[in-house]
């Protein structure tokens, strides 16, 4: 199995469960805070070690305790944090409003904002297998690494959530872009003109489309009591990044994502869900 390196986001979560969310102006009662490791970045580089990848972390995060909390979380599952830069800020955090399985989540991004111009980005990338990126860094250090992987011919996963404006010329040198449905609709719609594998839309309970350049294909979901499916999408970029480096066909990739991510929503909690191999096996 080949290294996977993460780039992206390291946040700490603060979630609740509510009955119904709130309207404007409108104060309601939650249950008691829940707060985890969290980060869309971290969560893939999590997913992807549980399940037995060789996974390195590059990100940044505060000088304070959400920090050194996030830190010691990412080296509990044996992911290289060689280059987790900690700074005089405060570390990323994000806001989970669960009701009923469902969520909706406000991000502060604090660290993950501000990341040095010294990191030996060329030096990481060329000796990765495959990278994984999420729109919660900035987009230049994102484009940076697209340039820099596509230069030593190095399979990138883009997750490009939260969505955004990107330009169509970066878009074309992804490999694998993993939008959810609604992120599907805002991106351009000759997507898989140019470098692009494949473009692997993520439908929840109704699977993946998983689009090439002549077909499409739907591959679906594994059916499970849902509790929460905060970090869902992210367990499913770290396993298919571990399925792909491990030698897994296009197909085959998705299926074994499909369910990891169907396990991780059986749990509360973005990365206390992510499943084990074992639990993939069984």
């Amino acid at each position: 199995m080949g290294k996977i390196v993460v780039i992206g986001s390291i946040n700490m979560d603060i979630a609740t469960e509510l009955s119904e969310m709130p309207q404007i102006g409108e104060t309601v009662k939650g249950n008691a805070a829940v707060i985890s490791p969290g980060g869309k970045g971290a969560n893939q580089a999590v997913a992807a070690a549980k399940l037995g990848g060789d996974v390195m972390m590059v990100g940044m995060i505060g000088n304070d305790a959400f920090g050194a909390d996030a830190l010691a979380n990412l080296n509990s599952v044996c992911i290289d944090v060689t280059h987790v830069r900690s700074i005089d800020a405060t570390t990323g955090l994000a806001m989970i409003l669960r009701e009923r399985g469902d969520n909706r989540i406000i991000v502060a991004p604090g660290a993950n904002q501000a990341w040095p111009s010294d990191l030996p980005l060329t030096e990481i990338i060329s000796e990765a297998s495959i990278v994984l990126l999420q729109n919660e860094i900035p987009f230049p250090i994102i484009e940076k690494v697209v340039d820099i992987a596509a230069r030593y011919h190095v399979p990138t996963i883009f997750d490009p959530a939260p969505v955004d404006r990107f330009p169509v010329s970066f878009l074309r040198k992804i490999t694998y872009l993993t939008p959810n449905e609604s992120e599907s609709k805002q991106l351009p719609d000759d997507m898989l003109h140019g470098k692009t594998e494949a473009l692997l839309i993520t439908l929840g309970k109704e699977g993946v489309q998983l689009c090439l350049p002549h077909e499409k294909v739907t591959i679906p979901a594994v059916p499970v009591d849902v509790k929460d499916s905060t970090g869902a999408g992210d367990t499913f970029n770290g396993a298919f990044a571990v399925a792909i480096t491990s030698g897994k066909s296009l197909q085959e990739a998705v299926r074994f994502a499909n369910k990891a991510a169907a396990i991780s929503t059986t749990k509360i909690g973005a990365q206390s869900g992510m499943p084990i191999l074992t639990d993939i096996e069984s």
